[in-house]
C-alpha cells in the first residue's frame, strides 16, 4: 500500500517581530519560514504542497502595482535565485518532474512559484477558487491574493479537491488518493477555502496545517497572534474553529507542521539553512 512520506524545504525567510505572530512575544526578530512540501503517490505522482515565494513575486510587479506594494511591505528574503528548483534538487528532482501541485490557499507566498511548473495539474478547494474569482482586484489585493501570479492556462489545469475526493469522503475530509493515506481537510478562516493535508498512515500521523497559525508555540499554547496580525483574518470565528480543530488532532497524537514556524522540523530536509546563518 502506498504511504506518502512528505518532506519540506524552505523557499524564503520573513524576519518579523516575535510579538507580531505571538501575543506578548516581545520585540525579538524571528525568521518565519515559507515552506514547500513534497511527496510521491502512485495516483498523484510527484506532488508539491504549495510553491512558496519565487522571483515571480517580484518580476510580476510591473503588471500589478498592488503586488509591488506587497513586496515592499513584507520584504521576504528568498533563500536563493531558484528556491523551488534547488529544493527539488535535494530530492533528486527537477521542476519538470512535478505532476501535481496542491494549493492550500492562494496567498502570494503559497503560489509564487507556480509559473515554474507549467506542466503540473493543480488541485485546490472550490471555495478558494470561487472566492478569488468573485473578488475584485482591490479586494483580492487586500486579502494578499494576486491573480497575476497565475499563468494564462491555469484554469485548464485546475481541479477541485471536492471532485478528486468525491468517491471517498472520510470523517476528516476528502480522500485524495483513494486509499486513506492523504486527506484534504477544511481549515478556513485565515483565507477563504484554506485546506490542510492529513497523512493518517505516516509514522506518526502527520498534519500539514498551512497557515492556521504562524507558530507552533502559538498553536500549542492556544495564543493569538499580536496586533495587527490578529486583525487580518478573513473570518475570525472560522479561524478560531480551525485552530481548535488542529489542536484536537494534536491531542490525538498527530504531528503538526505549520508553513511559517521558524523552528526546524524533522521533516525539513534543509537543516543546513539554520547552520548557514539565516537564523
Amino acid at each position: 500500500m502506498t504511504r506518502p512520506d512528505p518532506a519540506f524545504f524552505t523557499s524564503s525567510i520573513m524576519p518579523v517581530m516575535r510579538g507580531l505572530v505571538l501575543k506578548g512575544g516581545g520585540r525579538k526578530i524571528v525568521p518565519l519560514r515559507v515552506r514547500i512540501g513534497y511527496f510521491h503517490h502512485a495516483k498523484l505522482g510527484h506532488t508539491l504542497i504549495d510553491t512558496g515565494y519565487s522571483k515571480h513575486v517580484f518580476s510580476r510587479t510591473k503588471h500589478d502595482w498592488f503586488l509591488k506594494l506587497y513586496g515592499l511591505l513584507l520584504r521576504p528574503k528568498i533563500i536563493n535565485d531558484k528556491p523551488l528548483q534547488n529544493g527539488l534538487l535535494r530530492l533528486g528532482l527537477q521542476p519538470s518532474d512535478i505532476d501535481t501541485v496542491i494549493i492550500t490557499h492562494f496567498h502570494a507566498d503559497h503560489i509564487g512559484g507556480l509559473r515554474d511548473l507549467p506542466q503540473a495539474k493543480i488541485l485546490c478547494s472550490k471555495a478558494a477558487w470561487q472566492s478569488l474569482q468573485a473578488n475584485t482586484r482591490v479586494s483580492n489585493a487586500l486579502e494578499g491574493v494576486y491573480p497575476t501570479l497565475l499563468s494564462s492556462d491555469f484554469e485548464t489545469r485546475l481541479s477541485f479537491i471536492e471532485n478528486e475526493g468525491a468517491e471517498s469522503i472520510t470523517e476528516d475530509g476528502y480522500d485524495l488518493a483513494g486509499d486513506g493515506s492523504l486527506i484534504a481537510i477544511a481549515l478556513p478562516g485565515h483565507l477563504e477555502g484554506q485546506i490542510g493535508l492529513l497523512f493518517p498512515k505516516a509514522d506518526p500521523p502527520f498534519l500539514y496545517a498551512a497557515d492556521v497559525q504562524w507558530t507552533h508555540e502559538a498553536l500549542s499554547q492556544n495564543k493569538l497572534p499580536g496586533f495587527p496580525a490578529n486583525r487580518i483574518y478573513h473570518n475570525y470565528d472560522e479561524a478560531m474553529g480551525s485552530v481548535a480543530k488542529v489542536r484536537g488532532y494534536m491531542k490525538r497524537g498527530v504531528d503538526v507542521l505549520l508553513c511559517h514556524d521558524w523552528h526546524m522540523h524533522d521533516r525539513d530536509i534543509d537543516q543546513d539553512i539554520q547552520a548557514s546563518g539565516v537564523e
